[in-house]
């Protein structure tokens, strides 16, 4: 199984369509990035059409342990409006991790009560992305979105609301955030968890394996037992017993869930991926397993400054990193159910039109408050000619995602 080695050379199947959208996007960002700065720049700042966060907060925030602050959330239907409550906040991430070493920070924050915030779940929990490595602001959202517009289908593919707001920390404005829903135990319906390993479960392929549901600080630990097991079965048995109707792999995990994570993760060239950077779930036994992709820093062809082709075919990333999908691809069976729910997506659900307008929405809610903050980083902090880079990034999105979909048409054609 391999990318068609002449896939640079053939001749482009009629593209008018996908053309015209690219033209039109970037003539889009062209005229409003000189109305921008010929009109805007210079006037006050205005974000009253944007969702309005705002935190107080008298203590240092730090990653690792909340402190005090208030919390309120402004805009302009009155009805979501959020009067200022106690809370908690601190930043967001692990010290190993990319974020908790930008200079713009996420946080998490922790209500008084339990609110619903911009129309999502009520909750009292919640988490902000900065989208700091994410240059053009949309590719976090759009990879939450895409996912989660398979849920009528595969009831599987869950992941959180979130919505776009400014933030204002102590009266001074941070930027556009990603108010989003925790991915916990709520956010998966799962139940309550028993003290065996039968238990509903929530763990994190991360550095290292993380057990989120059931609390192992309070509750029953049971990762290691389970994962080892798993993991065994995974790198030890024969093909006969791993593809065997009754006890393989589809035994364990739910067939469509590895289907559709394994298209929509190829799709968007998750690349920080594949050995971490997911959810394994389970509701209580003998529920299924079921994959839940996340941290999509590294998505869409980009990753802060840098760029990939979108003829990338991951597939050798695959083979280093993960022996589960290793054997799913080698197998014929799971690669033409795998094309079959492609076009089928492709027909329904994940067409050109859909995505691009999903994109062009996205970026005419976020256009205004993008242009400036584009302008806030100090280059000095990151690297040289950031703000090109961002405007780059936006015409580049535009440019990735029809030829990404020419490319994965023509890689499920071959199954």
């Amino acid at each position: 199984m391999s990318t068609p080695k002449n896939f640079k050379n053939k001749t482009p199947t009629p593209r008018r369509k996908k053309e015209l959208w690219v033209s039109f996007s970037i003539a889009f960002i062209t005229l409003s990035t000189i109305i921008f700065y010929t009109y805007i720049q210079n006037s006050q700042m205005n974000f009253s059409q944007y969702p309005r966060i705002n935190i107080v907060c008298n203590y240092e925030i730090e990653r690792g342990h909340f402190v005090n602050c208030t919390f309120d959330l402004d805009c302009t239907d009155s009805s979501l409006i959020v009067d200022s409550i106690n809370a908690k906040i601190k930043v967001r991430g692990s010290g190993r991790g990319w974020n908790a070493k930008s200079p713009k920070k996420e946080y998490r924050i922790e209500l008084s009560e339990q609110k619903s915030l911009l129309g999502m779940r009520k909750d009292d929990d919640w988490q902000l992305f900065a989208m700091y490595y994410d240059l053009p602001r949309m590719r976090i959202k759009s990879s939450f979105d895409l996912w989660r517009d398979l849920k009528s289908i595969n009831p599987t593919a869950i992941l959180p609301n979130s919505e776009y707001v400014a933030l204002f920390l102590n009266g001074e404005f941070q930027g556009l955030y990603l108010l989003a829903e925790r991915t916990d135990r709520r956010l998966f319906e799962l139940d309550d968890a028993q003290n065996n390993l039968n238990s509903s479960l929530i763990f994190q392929a991360s550095f290292p394996w993380e057990q989120n549901w059931p609390d192992k600080n309070g509750e029953y630990y049971i990762m290691d037992e389970i994962m080892t097991e798993l993991n065994s079965f995974i790198e030890n048995s024969d093909n006969n017993t791993f593809f065997d109707p009754k006890i393989g792999i589809y035994s364990k995990f739910d067939k469509l869930n590895l289907i559709d994570f394994f298209l929509f993760n190829f799709f968007i060239l998750h690349q920080d991926f594949w050995d971490f950077n997911y959810y394994i779930i389970r509701n209580t036994n003998p529920s299924k397993f079921f994959l839940v992709p996340w941290d999509f820093d590294y998505s869409f062809g980009q990753f802060g400054g840098s760029f990939r082709d979108p003829t990338l075919n991951p597939e050798i990333e695959i083979r280093d990193k993960n022996v589960l999908f290793t054997r799913l691809i080698n197998n014929k069976e799971f690669m033409r159910d795998c094309k079959n729910r492609w076009f089928y997506l492709r027909k329904e659900y994940w067409t050109e039109d859909i995505i691009l307008g999903m994109i062009s929405d996205l970026y005419e809610e976020i256009e205004y408050i993008y242009k400036i903050e584009k302008t806030m980083w100090d280059p000095k902090m990151v690297e040289k000619d950031w703000e090109n880079k961002m405007d780059k990034s936006v015409s580049y999105l535009f440019q990735w995602i029809p030829e990404r979909i020419e490319f994965c048409d023509m890689y499920f054609k071959n199954f």
